[in-house]
């Protein structure tokens, strides 16, 4: 029993001792951080993303970031009845008609009137007068063909590399070409941005196109008239989630990084890069023929590239191509499916390559 007893008496020491020594942890604290975390504390209701931050996809370069170029971006929102004369509008960033007097490719009649902004958006119209027509150029010689009525929109200041361009668009539904296209001002360089044929319908051979987005752009030779576009494989291009360039709105632009490339985006995503002014592999470039020749052109000795400052276009056309091939809207069509027969432009911005510091 003694030992029992001590036993008992020792355990009782030992229990009271270790009750002494227990360190209480502290309390958590309320937003403790951990360093590791490069958001501690995010932001439960994020600012929504807007036209102007939507991330620009392409870099700026090293120690270089974007700058938005207010005045010559712009969101269509505010009103614009269609004119029947030349007129600036959007603050004056824009005219209603071509960057000169010439009213359109093929049967197309540019019109002052058939340009309007809308519920936040551009929208170039299409309309048709009985019995007015146009003649133009064919594979044969001169065609005759019923006019269509379309709009175009020409920016009053122009852009120059190094510069991204992009715009959220809605291809129009309609035997034409929805266009956002960059223009230097004797007509000799040209980057399209969007140039697309949404018709929802296989008549005259239709569908392929309506299914591709044409990615592409010119240099000419102005007289005689001479026209290099590259037409390898890349510049026609069937997109995931688009049956028809038509099916959706679509966020289209490209980055002039400078004379001899080009990176193209489709919804923030890199779909094509030209950087080489001759043809390498598979890939056309630039301008492998010399027409941008500083000296009398085509000389491949003294190319500038895409150099010259560009006016930015919009617009919808029926080419001669296409006409010739039966390709344009009928009288039914553009009565009875205006909306299809409209484009348009949510939204276009323009970016700047800046210093950081």
């Amino acid at each position: 029993m003694k030992k029992i007893a001590m036993f008992l008496a020792l355990m009782i020491s030992v229990y009271s001792c270790s009750q002494d020594n227990v360190v209480e942890e502290p309390e958590e604290k309320e937003n403790k951080e951990d360093p590791k975390d490069p958001d501690p504390d995010p932001d439960p209701d994020p600012e929504p993303l807007t036209w102007k931050t939507i991330p620009v996809p392409a870099n700026a370069g090293d120690g270089k970031k974007w700058e938005f170029q207010d005045d010559i971006s712009d969101d269509f929102e505010y009103e614009f009845a269609g004119e029947n004369s030349l007129s600036e509008f959007g603050g004056g960033k824009w005219t209603n008609f071509y960057h000169n007097s010439w009213n359109g490719p093929g049967p197309t009649i540019w019109r002052h009137e058939n340009v309007t902004v809308s519920d936040g958006n551009l929208k170039l119209l299409t309309t048709r007068v009985n019995g007015e027509t146009k003649s133009y150029g064919g594979s044969n010689g001169t065609l005759t063909d019923k006019a269509t009525r379309l709009g175009c929109i020409t920016s009053t200041k122009r852009v120059v590399y190094p510069v991204f361009v992009e715009a959220r668009v809605k291809v129009a539904n309609a035997f034409f070409a929805s266009d956002i296209w960059m223009l230097s001002p004797d007509d000799t360089q040209e980057i399209d941005i969007l140039e697309t044929y949404g018709a929802q319908n296989p008549r005259n051979d239709q569908q392929w196109f309506s299914e591709r987005f044409h990615i592409s752009h010119h240099v000419f030779i102005r007289d005689p008239f001479t026209d290099y576009q590259p037409k390898d494989a890349s510049t026609w291009q069937k997109i995931d989630g688009y049956p028809y360039t038509s099916s959706d709105w679509v966020r289209i632009g490209v980055y002039w990084k400078s004379p001899i490339d080009l990176e193209y985006y489709l919804n923030g995503e890199l779909i094509k890069v030209m950087d080489n002014l001759d043809n390498v592999g598979s890939k056309d470039g630039i301008d492998p023929l010399g027409y941008t020749s500083a000296s009398a052109p085509p000389n491949t000795s003294d190319r500038t590239g895409l150099s010259k400052e560009m006016d930015i276009i919009i617009n919808a056309e029926v080419q001669n191509w296409n006409a010739e091939a039966g390709r344009m809207p009928t009288d039914e069509e553009i009565a009875n499916f205006p909306e299809d027969h409209t484009l348009n432009v949510d939204w276009i911005r323009i970016f700047k390559p800046v210093d950081e510091n």
